[in-house]
């Protein structure tokens, strides 16, 4: 079972963006679309998320920065963040599951990647809200 849900995408690059969303909405998923850290976070802290999706080199915050707001913020339900990194060392990666992030996609990715990547989230968030 796939499930859908909404969906924060905060991509730097517009070429990039203009990419992630034709390939999650078709899913059903809503999606809204931020172009730097501090419109990402402001959305965040405005509307509900199922997903974050997070660009680490987000100009204004950083996808770190933003990341580690949003998990300080103890009064909002948590989203279930993927961060995108398109240098992904080993320090980056560690830095941000250690932030709190989910998981992390190195890109160039593939559209099935990111896809697997957003239906394993929001399906282990699914789980989880069904447990407790």
């Amino acid at each position: 079972m796939v499930t859908t849900g909404r969906l924060l995408v905060a991509e730097r690059d517009p070429e990039l963006l203009e990419l992630i969303v034709p390939v999650l909405r078709p899913a059903g998923h809503r999606v809204t679309a931020a172009r730097d850290g501090l419109q990402a976070l402001g959305l965040w802290r405005n509307q509900p998320f199922d997903l974050v999706v997070l660009d680490m080199m987000l100009p204004h915050l950083t996808g770190l920065e933003v990341l580690l707001e949003m998990r300080a913020d103890t009064e909002r339900t948590q989203s279930a963040v993927l961060m995108l990194s398109s240098v992904a060392t080993r320090a980056e990666v560690r830095d941000g599951l250690m932030a709190g992030a989910d998981d992390v996609l190195a890109t160039p990715f593939t559209v099935q990647a990111l896809r697997t990547c957003v239906d394993e989230l929001l399906a282990e968030r699914a789980l989880v809200a069904a447990t407790a």
